[in-house]
Formats: C-alpha cells, structure tokens, sequence
C-alpha cells in the first residue's frame, strides 16, 4: 500500500513538472471559413499540467482574439500516466483572404504555423436568405457643407442573440454627427418574421468634397454564455459589415452670408404686452424667435443689435435650443430685449430679414418681420405743456409779452419750471438682476449637467492623450448621469481606447477585460443586453459609473507605481469626486 501511494506522488510530481520535453501542438477546428464566421484554435502542451500562458500577440495582425479558456487535464491507465494543459481560443478573421496562423510559443516550445482560407460573405439571394442583416442608409446622395444630412442604421434579425451584441456609432471625419434616437419593431419580408432595430443620426458636413461613412460593424453571439466566461461556454459568433457611403458634398452657394442651408426657417416677433400701449418710462419685453429645420440651434446667427431713436434696448442672453425627431434637428435662436421708451411719439422699428438656403426647393428664398411703427404716449405724470399767451404774434414765444410787462412793473418771481422727468432706474434695476439671474443660472446648469471634477493640474509637460482621456471621461460621466444608454455604448470604446492604449479595445464588451475588472464587464453586458436582447432588465448607468471610476482609479494608481519607477509624467488624471449624488 505504501509503495502504490509512492508510485502515485512520483507520477503526479512528474506530470506537474514543467517539461523541456512538453510537446506543443494547435489544430483548428476548420480550415475554410466565412468573414462573419469565427473559429476555434485549439492549443496544447503534453506533459504538463503547469504550462506557461501561450504568447497570442502575432495573432493581433490578421485575426482578432474574442476569447480563450484554459483546461488541465491527468489521467492514469494501466500504471501510465498522460497529464496536458489546452487553451482553447475563440478568433475572427480581420479581412479575407488566404491567411496563415502564426506559430504560437508557448514555454520556449512553438506549434507549426497554419493555412486558413477566409472567404467574403456571400451576397443573399433575398432578403430572408440570411438571418441577420445589417442595412446603411442615406437620405441624399450630395448636399451642401453643413446641410443636415439623414443616416439611418438598421439592424433585420431574425433569431435572438443570446449574448451582449455591439453596433458600431458613425465615426465620420470632418463631419458632426449627432444621434437622433432608435426605434425597434417587428416586419415580415418573404413570409419571416424579423425583428427591426433602427437608429438614425443627422450628420453635418463641415467642408465640401467627398464624405466618407466608414463600414460600420456588427457583432453577437447566438449563443454561450458571457464574453468574461472562462468556463468554456461558446457559441456561434456572428460579426457583419456595412457597406461603405459616399456622399458629394457642394460649397456653399454664393451670395450666402450667413450660410443656412434649410428645409424651413422662420423668423416670428412677439411681446409681452401691446406695443401700442407703452408710454414714456414703461418696459416691454420683446422676443424674436428664429426656427430651422435642419440646422442646430448653434449655426443659427445672431440678429444684428437695433438702434431705433427713442427706445433704449436691454437684451437678455439668447437661448439656443434644439429638439429632435425622426426627420433630423430643429435649431431655435431665441433672442429677447427689454425696451424702454424714452420719448413720446411716433417710433418705427426696423424690418428683420434672414436669408437661407432652401434645401428641398435649391434656391435661396428671405424670413422678413415687417417694420412696425408705434405711438409711444407721454408718462403718466408728465406735465401738460403750456398754452400760449392771447395776442401773441406767430413766431413770437409766450415768454415775450411776459418779459415786456415785467419791464414795465417790479418783477414777478420766478415760477420754478417742471422738473425732467426721472430715469426709470427700477425697469433698469431690475433689468439688469434679470440678466444677471439667467447668466448664473445658465452657467451653473452647465456645470451641473457636465460634472466635470475638479482635480489636480497637471505639469505643463502633460500629454495631450491626458486631456483627450479626462475629456472623454467627463463626457462619459455626464451620459451616465443623464441615464443616456445610446451615449453610454458610444463612448465606453473610445474612452477605452484612451484609457488603456496597450489593450485591443474594439468595442464596449472589450472594456471589461482591458481594466482586469469582471464586475465592469458585467455591468457592460447588461448595457447591450438592455439595448438589444429582448425582455432584458435595464442597467442601472449609475452603478456602471462608479465601476468605471474604479477601473480609472486603478488605472491611475497602477500608472503612478510605474512613474515612481520610470520617473515618467502620470498618464491619467486624478480620478473624479462628485459634489453629491
């Protein structure tokens, strides 16, 4: 008994010992495979139950690594003992072709390279040919420079995805695109029932020449269990590409200052009382409101300042503001003035004329608020003007016959003459506080909704990726706060990408595995399964905000170890702290 449970710990210390004479072999699991498909490499290493991790970085080139789990394994038969460790790992090709597997180095040991053929997706032969479906749309094929042009995504499938899906947001150069919200539904296309998710952005072209709409990608699982599953769940991957968009993009048209390429534009007057009822000293608050569909409130251009003789104007800060639907952004330019007459009599204010692009009809056509004239009436404790003296000649003031009876006789005194009539100063007053009112409360709502911390300067040797990853975070935490999920998706991969800048992060499911942090991936799975698996429980985007502070934290500290080692300036800045909750 005693010489069998020798001969057991000799064979188990001769399994678990690390082995110069490990064999090392990979095999896939395929050898011909579509774009959209993925494949299993298999790696393993004989002898050894305490392999070391297998070198995956020549696989970055042409394939993209989704996942790998590891498995031990030691099995006795008839005295013999067979001991091996097996990395499974789960790749996507990056383009097709006809590609090679690199040899991977595991221990010091090399497997043997190995042939693939990656083959392009075959077009469907209808539209239920295929399960899922990726459709890029636009609603022109050329337009001016910063005339709203509509890009509609949409995703057709027609079996449920069992893990968290990503679909890539528009990253379009020299452009600014703006989400306009998603909507799902269900269509029957050939007698299937499919699903619809439909997203829809306004994209502005900021220079004229050719606008590109990148490839935009698509990628699920059908089936498995998490992305951060190291238990050996797997199940069919699915990854689509969109065609690429090209869109003719027109200079302005000439004669245009100021630029403003529209499908409608108004321009309309309103006060808050009648103008015809204003007297001397009174106030009055009058609005002017621009509207265009298809323009942010932003490209909207100031009106130039009145000056009318008689009126003393106030203006307000404008307001500029915009709402979105389906058919694109309606900017408003909201300017309002308190006026003060300071004269009685006729007044006429100036037209107001706005010239802009029609888009749909291509011709310039004018906004016009017609000039209005207005009676301004005396104060109300104005002083009746004096009646003139009988006899007195035309042309001859009534102070001339007074003048000469008072040098005939002693003098009168001096009747004291009314006194001018006071400036409104509590309309100024108050005026003025308005002002003031509106400006604070504009600046720290703008504070409040950006949130951005406080934190420590930064040496002036700081790079710029510092302040692209404080920004990109900023920008982050306010969509959470907002509990903007769309945003949220958007953002994680480029703050990602900041944050970690040695880590392949291609979209928000990789984030999790960059930052070492299980609990940040789930809570990123929950984020896509919220938007895209149906029945899915919302995340909570204040909960996913305080993981991703974490994560930053600990990217922080793990950068400040390895300054204080390499005596280099810090990459991240200090991690954020929230006035309240």
């Amino acid at each position: 008994m005693r010489l069998q449970a020798r001969a057991l710990l000799l064979m188990l210390l001769l399994a678990f010992a690390g082995g110069a004479s490990a064999a090392v072999s990979a095999h896939l699991d395929r050898e011909r495979i579509a774009l959209s498909e993925s494949i299993e490499l298999t790696i393993r290493v004989a002898g050894s139950m305490r392999a070391e991790e297998p070198d995956l970085a020549p696989l970055e080139r042409h394939f993209e690594v989704l996942g790998s789990t590891r498995n031990s394994s030691f099995t006795m038969s008839n005295g013999r003992s067979e001991s091996s460790t097996t990395w499974q790992v789960t790749l996507m090709a990056r383009h097709a072709g006809e590609l090679t597997i690199p040899a991977i180095e595991v221990g010091g040991e090399r497997t043997q390279p190995i042939a693939i053929r990656v083959s392009e997706d075959p077009a469907p032969a209808s539209a239920a040919a295929r399960e899922v479906q990726l459709q890029v749309e636009t609603d022109a094929t050329e337009v001016h420079v910063q005339q709203q042009l509509l890009l509609t995504v949409r995703l057709l499938h027609a079996v449920d995805f069992e893990r968290g899906a990503t679909l890539d947001a528009p990253e379009i150069p020299d452009a600014v695109v703006r989400e306009l919200g998603e909507n799902s539904y269900e269509k029957l296309i050939d007698g299937r029932r499919y699903g619809v998710f439909e997203r829809r952005y306004a994209v502005f072209p900021q220079r004229s020449g050719e606008l590109v709409v990148p490839a935009l990608g698509f990628q699920a699982a059908l089936g498995g269990g998490s992305w951060f599953d190291r238990s050996g769940g797997r199940g069919r991957m699915l990854r689509l590409r969109s065609e690429e968009k090209r869109i003719r993009v027109l200079p302005p048209e000439a004669g245009a200052t100021p630029w403003l390429p529209a499908r409608v534009l108004t321009v309309i007057e309103t006060w808050d009382r009648s103008p015809q009822e204003l007297r001397v000293g009174d106030s009055a608050t009058r609005t002017v409101t621009i509207t265009a569909t298809g323009l942010t409130g932003a490209q909207l251009p100031p009106l130039p300042a009145p000056a009318v003789d008689g009126l003393r104007f106030y203006p307000d800060q404008p307001r500029i503001e915009d709402a979105q639907d389906a058919e694109g952004i309606t900017g408003t330019r909201i300017e309002s003035s308190a006026v003060i007459p300071s004269r009685a009599g006729d007044i006429e204010f100036p037209e107001i004329r706005v010239r802009w692009w029609d888009t749909a009809n291509q011709r310039f056509e004018e906004a016009v608020v017609p000039r209005r004239s207005i009676r301004v009436l005396p104060g109300a404790n104005a002083a009746p003007a004096p009646a003139p003296l009988a006899g007195a000649q035309p042309g001859t003031s009534a102070s001339a016959p007074a003048a000469a009876a008072n040098s005939a006789t002693s003098v009168a005194p001096a009747q004291p003459s009314p006194p001018p009539a006071a400036p409104p100063w509590p309309w100024i007053i108050a005026t003025l506080l308005l002002a003031l009112s509106t400006a604070f409360s504009s600046w720290q709502w703008r504070r409040l909704a950006l949130a951005t911390p406080p934190s420590a300067a930064e040496p002036p040797a700081a790079s710029a990726d510092t302040a692209r990853e404080a920004q990109l975070f900023a920008t982050l935490a306010a969509a959470c706060r907002a509990n903007d999920a769309s945003q949220v998706q958007a953002l994680l991969p480029r703050w990602g990408r900041a944050a970690f800048p040695h880590a392949a992060i291609h979209s928000a499911s990789d984030l999790g595995a960059a930052a070492q942090d299980e609990k940040l991936g789930a809570h990123i799975e929950r984020l896509l399964a919220s938007r895209y698996a149906a029945n899915a429980a919302p995340c909570e985007l204040g909960v996913l905000l305080g993981r991703l502070e974490a994560a930053r934290a600990a990217a922080l500290e793990q950068r400040k170890r390895g300054t204080r080692a390499d005596a280099l300036p810090p990459l991240y800045a200090a991690p954020p702290v929230h006035e309240g909750p």
